[in-house]
This record gives C-alpha cells, structure tokens and sequence, in this order.
C-alpha cells in the first residue's frame, strides 16, 4: 500500500482559516507596511485596507451576500486586487475573467457563474451591458466603489458581524477547460486557501523585507498565491504591467529594480526567461523561485542554478487541489537526471491507486488521489461532474485505511513513488493535455469547432512534448462544402469563441476520421499524422525583392518591405506556408521561444534594436509590423 501524509491542520475557529480575518488582523497590526506597488503607484496596507472595504461596502450595497459571485473584470493593475478583495470581504466568491478573452467565451463565462455583480474598469463596461438571463446584473467600477463609506456590515472579517460565515464558503472560482466543450468551475473555499497560504508561509517564509511579483494570468489559480501569501506574509505585491507577463526584459527590470525576492515562473517561462536575458547575468538578489505547471528538465534546473544562489522549487497540484499539494527543492546536483514533484504538504493526503481502487506498492505507477484540506468544494453547477471528480472514503473499498471523512480529488495523473514518498511524474492517464503550462481539454476545442459553419466532424489532438507541444485540429467537411477555405473560416470562428492558447495551431480537412479496429477514433494515428505535418518544411513564398539591377544603397534596399520581411520570418520559424495581415502570432502556434528566434531573426534581416516586448504587445502582422517600422524611424521606446 502506498499512502503518502503530511500532518493535518491543528483544531481551530473558522477566523483562523477565513482570509478576510487574517487580512483585517495582519492591516490593523502593521497599517503603515507597504501592500502593493504597480508602477508609479504604492499603497500601505492601511491605504488598501480603506480601498477594498469601500468596495465591499458597494457591493454589499447592491445585494451581494454570502454565497453569492462576483466576476472581476480588470487588467493587471492595483484596481484588480482591489476588487479581488473586495468581493471577498463582502462575502462573495471572486471569478477573474481574462479581459483578452473572445467577448463569447466572456458572455459563456458569466452566464456559467451567475454573478450578483462585477466589478471593471469604465472602458470595459459596455461588455456587460446586456448578459441574457440576467437581467439584473450589477456592474460597478472602480470609481463608483470609492464612493462608497465602509460601515460594519461591509466588513466580513470579523465572523462575528455575520453569524452564517464559515471557513468552507467559496472565496474563488477558477476556470479550467471542460471536456464536454463547456469550462468548468472549481470553488475554493476560504479554508482551502488559507491551508495553502500556510503551507508556502512554513516553508517558503516571507515577512517584511520580501516582496513578490504578480504576474500570473487571472485564470491560473497561482494568481491567489501572488496576492493572498504575500499580503498576509507582510511582504510587498509588486504588480507587473498589464500585457507584459511574458516580457523577460520587464520581469528582470522589475526583480532588480524593485527588489523582488520571492517569484513563480511557470517552467516554459522561466525557460525564456534566462534564453533572453545576458547569460552573464545574475539573479542573487532573489531568495526563492517557485516553478510548475509543466514538466521540468533537469537542464534547466542546472541553467538555473548556474545564474542565482535563489532556492529552485518545483510545484504540482490541480486548481482542484488549490495551487499546489507536492513541492520538491531542487537540489544543487550537477549530475542531476530525474525532476520529481515531491512529498505531500502539509494538511494533505495523497494515495497512488491502481484501475480497481488499490493502492499500489511502491515504485508502481498508478493514479494520484488527492484529499486534505485544500480540495475544492466541487465544481460550479455542476453535480454529475463533482460527482465523478471529488470521491468520498466510500469510493475507496479496496483502501480500507482510507479516513471515512475523507474526500479526494481524482486527479488524473499518473505517478509513482520512490522511497521517502518523494512523487514522479509520468503523465496523464486521460486525454487531458497542458500546452505553455495550461490545461487544456481537447474535447471542449472539438465541440466548439462542429459548431462552426460547414463542419461535421472534429477532432483535436496534441502533438510534440516540453514547449514544442501543439494542438492540431482534424475537421470533416459538411456535404458540399468547399474544403480549400474551411481552415481558415474555422479558425477565425474558434478565434471568437476561445482564448488564443486553445485556437489549434494546424487545422487540417480531411474526407473522414481515422477509427481503430474496436471502431473507436483513432487518435495515435492523428497524432503521428499532425507531428508529420508540422516537421514538413513550409512551401516556399514569394517575398518582396528589390530588382537585381538596383543599388544597394537606394531607398528600396535602405527601406525594406517590412511586413513581406515579418511575414517571411514567421512562416518560417512557425512553419506555415502563409500569414494574413491579421493573422495572430500565438494562433499560429507562437510561443516564448519562437518570439525569441523571430525577433533575433528580425533583429539581423532588419539591422534594428527590437525588443521582445514588441512581439508580446503587438501580436498581429499588420500591428507587429507597423511597430516595427516605428520602431525603425524613432528606435525603441521604454
């Protein structure tokens, strides 16, 4: 039997594990502290403290109560923390909504949470103006918050103001891709949370004197780290500008500017990370790195640790399971060949179980269920699935050491454990993939697309490992349809209903798919068809020339052609045979570390000082290039 324990948390009141408590404690103690820092903006934790209880105050206003959501709707910025709290202390779960996301996936979003409020900006308003199905929706910004005065009712921190608050009420909703073609929505309980946050604080301790970035995306449960751990921790958020979370030149002004000791890379970009910056470069002044969210190389622990005295460690856990529930440091081992995900973290329990419920023996592969403190409350409305997912003690019969109160989480992943109970691991035992980082399930990617015009069947499939994984898209034709301009009407439809990380980066027409002999789909066969495809080098292109016979120093050689330049480079760094003006460079299957091979590339054919920020900001041809020729006119800006 392998069962893998940490300790459980020791008895405590619901204050001990609600987060608006500890928050009201930790301001009213160190009020002058400063909180956060975005830009040319610093607020102390008195400052942020009046800020968030006007929020709440506002929103209580407008009936938000207990139990109720309320989606955040703002860029990067002090306003988004803000109203993050603020939902918080007036009782309600926050669900972020990325603001770059297609407007339908938004409008699917809310009508899937069914929030009392939300809580923008002035210039995203009008995305709210009119949600069917709710009509009463309350839609606030952030000046109209600032109007409102706290008064006792708004502050939920002291659990005595309102008798019915409970250390399992939700404090965020978390979307994940579905299956099904329909996201889903993992609650996490203020008790989850604040478990978590104690976990990091008891091995990764900050206080005063650190400070932590927030860069993570609004739909990746580290997001709740960056904010909660550091601000009950005392520490500083130090927020990076909107749009720029991938931008290494950014992130490294800001650790050394700003002082940062304590960051969360995902592994693809912290791999682009020290790919972009000087390797001579050093990053001492960091004390701790968090990574995850992919597998991790032992090459690039070594590059790591070869540019920083920083501890290195690795994370694991499902936005079920609330941001991570093994951790592993890396040790500084030059002969280093395996990346393990760790041992449990306290208050939580992990059983590895063969096909039957089993527990295996140890060194055997088998599926990691997760229980403890910090797994969700289920899925948002939706019963059958949270049935499916999170598994009682009674699930367990042929685990009969299984705790009868216990819950698990049915993670699926594939594990083993070597001795010590330290965790490796091998993969997905579902079709569930992780591209840069983020889940992504193929099946809601196939749903989407049978419901663009002209297409009867789809299937989805993932191809490559590490940062060269890609989705390829395999559509069969309705009757009649024309199969020359059905990739590209598919993909500008999936563009309007998903977020570029899920748009496939290959769409293929084929005449029918591929089925096993059970008569099953044939997916080993799709993903061998798009790996073959995508290592056919692209057909050549016509670019723009100046005539054979024309000086090299005249004004059509001095001034280049640049968008025949850009389209060039990227047909043959992304491998297409083609780019439309506005055809996005992440659609095309662009990552961090082909924006590194453009720009390098761009940089020599184009002799100018590009930076890596210009790509990230401007990710369309026309608007790439456009920036490119001003960047060539007037040189590149801060």
């Amino acid at each position: 039997m392998t069962t893998v324990q940490a300790p459980a948390d020791r008895p405590s009141t619901d204050a001990d594990h609600r987060l608006d408590a500890l928050l009201l404690e930790r301001w009213e103690r160190d009020p002058a502290l400063p909180a956060i820092v975005s830009g040319e903006t610093a607020l102390t934790m008195g400052e942020l403290r009046e800020r968030v209880l006007r929020t709440a105050a506002a929103l209580r206003a407008h009936g938000v109560r207990a139990g109720d959501r309320v989606v955040i709707h703002h860029e990067r910025s002090v306003e988004f923390v803000v109203a993050v709290l603020g939902a918080m202390f007036a009782g309600a779960a926050h669900a972020a909504l990325g603001v770059d996301d297609p407007p339908r996936r938004i409008l699917r979003s809310v009508q899937d949470c069914a929030p009392r409020a939300v809580l923008t900006e002035s210039a995203l308003r009008d995305r709210f103006s009119d949600v069917p199905g709710l009509s009463d929706l309350v839609v606030l910004t952030d000046e109209e918050c600032a109007t409102y005065a706290p008064t006792p009712e708004s502050v939920q921190g002291d659990v005595d103001v309102r008798g019915d608050a409970s250390a399992d009420d939700p404090v965020a909703v978390i979307h994940t891709s579905g299956s099904t073609g329909r996201p889903k929505a993992s609650l996490i309980s203020h008790r989850a949370l604040v478990s978590r946050i104690r976990a990091l604080q008891t091995t990764h301790r900050m206080d005063e004197r650190d400070r932590m970035i927030h860069h993570t995306v609004c739909t990746f449960d580290m997001h709740l780290g960056e904010l909660y751990w550091p601000l009950l921790a005392g520490a500083t958020v130090v927020v990076a500008a909107p749009g720029r979370h991938r931008d290494a030149d950014h992130l490294a002004d800001l650790i050394r500017d700003q002082g940062i000791t304590t960051v969360y890379f995902g592994v693809s970009q912290l791999e682009l990370f020290l790919l972009t910056r000087d390797p001579a470069e050093r990053y001492d002044g960091l004390r701790q790195v968090l990574t995850g969210g992919e597998p991790l190389g032992p090459d690039l622990v070594r590059r790591f640790h070869s540019r920083s005295t920083a501890s290195l460690t690795n994370i694991y856990g499902p936005s079920e399971c609330t941001i991570y529930c093994t951790a592993w440091v890396l040790p500084r081992d030059p002969d280093l060949d395996t990346v393990l995900i760790g041992p449990a973290i306290q208050d939580t329990e992990l059983w590895i179980l063969d096909e039957k419920g089993a527990p295996v023996a140890e060194g055997e592969t088998g599926e990691l269920y997760i229980g403890g403190a910090g797994v969700a409350l289920g899925y948002l409305n939706r019963p059958e699935l949270t049935a499916e997912r999170f598994l009682g003690a009674e699930r367990f019969p042929n685990a009969p050491a299984v705790s009868p109160d216990s819950r698990f989480y049915r993670s699926g992943d594939l594990v083993r454990a070597r001795p010590g109970g330290v965790l490796e691991f091998l993969g997905r035992a579902d079709r569930q993939v992780k591209i840069r980082g983020i889940r992504i399930e193929p099946g809601e990617i196939e749903e989407t697309a049978k419901r663009c015009t002209g297409v009867r069947q789809a299937a989805v499939v993932a191809h490559g490992s590490g940062a060269e994984k890609r989705l390829a898209a395999f559509v069969v034709p309705e009757k009649g349809v024309a199969s020359d301009s059905l990739p590209s009407s598919v993909r500008e439809a999936l563009r309007t209903w998903l977020p570029p990380y899920m748009v496939p980066s290959a769409i293929e027409v084929t005449d029918e798919l591929p089925l096993t002999p059970n008569g099953k789909l044939d997916r080993r066969l799709l993903e061998a068809r798009a790996a073959q495809r995508s290592a056919e080098p692209a057909p050549a292109r016509a670019v723009h020339r100046a005539p054979a016979d024309t000086p090299a120093d005249t004004s059509v050689d001095a001034e280049p052609d640049v968008e025949s330049v850009v389209s060039e480079v990227w047909c043959e760094v992304l491998q297409v045979s083609a780019v439309g003006r506005d055809d996005d460079f992440f659609d095309l299957g662009g990552d961090s570390f082909k924006v590194l091979r453009v720009v390098e590339t761009l940089r020599e054919r184009l002799r100018a000082d590009i930076p890596l920020a210009a790509l990230l900001l401007e990710p369309t041809a026309a608007d790439f290039s456009e920036e490119l020729r001003r960047i060539m006119a007037h040189g590149p800006t801060d």
